[in-house]
């Protein structure tokens, strides 16, 4: 069942922000990018939240073309909880007690 709704908790969102601008400040251009790339997956897995693996409680969508994960959980049918914007190459699960 697609959820209707998504909302990132602060960590996440400054996670976004973050990446976001230091990927802008590498090449221009690259942080929106970033972000289109974090939007078109947000709605992917809006539109099938139960198709990425459940580990304990939490699903993780991986970006295409950067090393970031979506990190998610389903807060009921139709809402999803996003807890993090996971850069891959940081320690492993470091938003896990979010």
């Amino acid at each position: 069942m697609p959820a209707s709704t998504f909302r990132f908790i602060p960590a996440a969102e400054r996670e976004l922000d973050e990446a976001a601008h230091w990927y802008e400040e590498r090449h221009e251009g690259l942080g929106l990018e970033f972000l289109t790339v974090v939007r078109e997956k947000v709605f992917a897995l809006m539109g099938a939240p139960g198709r990425w693996r459940l580990v304990n409680g939490t699903r993780r969508a991986l970006l295409e073309g950067f090393p970031y994960a979506v990190v998610y959980r389903e807060v009921s049918d139709d809402d999803i909880e996003i807890v993090a914007v996971a850069n891959l190459r940081r320690r492993p699960k470091y938003w896990a007690n979010r």
